[in-house]
């Protein structure tokens, strides 16, 4: 008759199973290659992508700066053209004269009320005397412009002013002078020499 004890004596000499199963042996190159792999920051690659990036969208942003500053200047240019373009032809020479290098102007008083200035430039050859205030004249006369060279008057021109006084004359072929005098004369005569009164005398030496 066989005890219980010699059941548990069997069954330990037979060598019975675990429950769990061992874990199989694993070659060192599996893992080795089955290991997770580190976390890294960008690659080179990706480093070099992001800068060449950054210096494209530098160029286009440059590109685009220096795109604006060339169309303002043009547009500036073409604003001053066709300003220049539609101004009055005393006004163009009084633009004219004003750029010149050799620019000069004198203002006097005008006998009788206002007064008379001559802005003028060898450069440009050109003088424009301009009225403000003059008084009004009476029936049958009007101003002329005298250029004085050497004492001698020569005809410059003559012009009559608005009902406020104001007149412009524009005197071409400009060159250096002593003065430009003003005097009152007849509509009506052919005047080669000053016969009138000299209402004002503008030095431009």
């Amino acid at each position: 008759m066989t005890g219980d004890g010699e059941r548990e004596t069997d069954a330990a000499g037979q060598g019975a199973e675990p429950l769990i199963p061992p874990v199989p042996d694993v070659p060192a190159s599996e893992a080795a290659a089955a290991a997770p792999v580190p976390a890294h920051g960008p690659t080179t690659d990706t480093v070099t992508v992001q800068a060449q990036s950054r210096r494209n969208w530098n160029r286009v942003i440059g590109g685009f700066a220096a795109s604006l500053v060339v169309l303002t200047g043009v547009g500036f240019a073409v604003a001053t053209i066709n300003e220049r373009f539609h101004l009055s032809p005393q006004a163009a020479a009084l633009a004219e004269v004003d750029d010149a290098g050799d620019a000069a102007s004198a203002t006097v008083k005008v006998i009788g009320g206002g007064i008379a200035t001559a802005r003028w430039s060898a450069d440009a050859g050109l003088l424009v005397l301009t009225t403000q205030r003059v008084a009004a004249l009476g029936a049958g006369q009007t101003l002329a412009a005298w250029v004085m060279r050497d004492g001698d008057p020569f005809d410059a021109g003559t012009f009559d002013p608005d009902a406020a006084g104001s007149a412009t004359l524009v005197i071409d072929d400009w060159k250096p002078a002593e003065a430009l005098i003003i005097t009152v004369e007849r509509a009506d005569d052919m005047i080669t020499r000053p016969l009138g009164d000299t209402i004002a005398r503008i030095p431009t030496e």
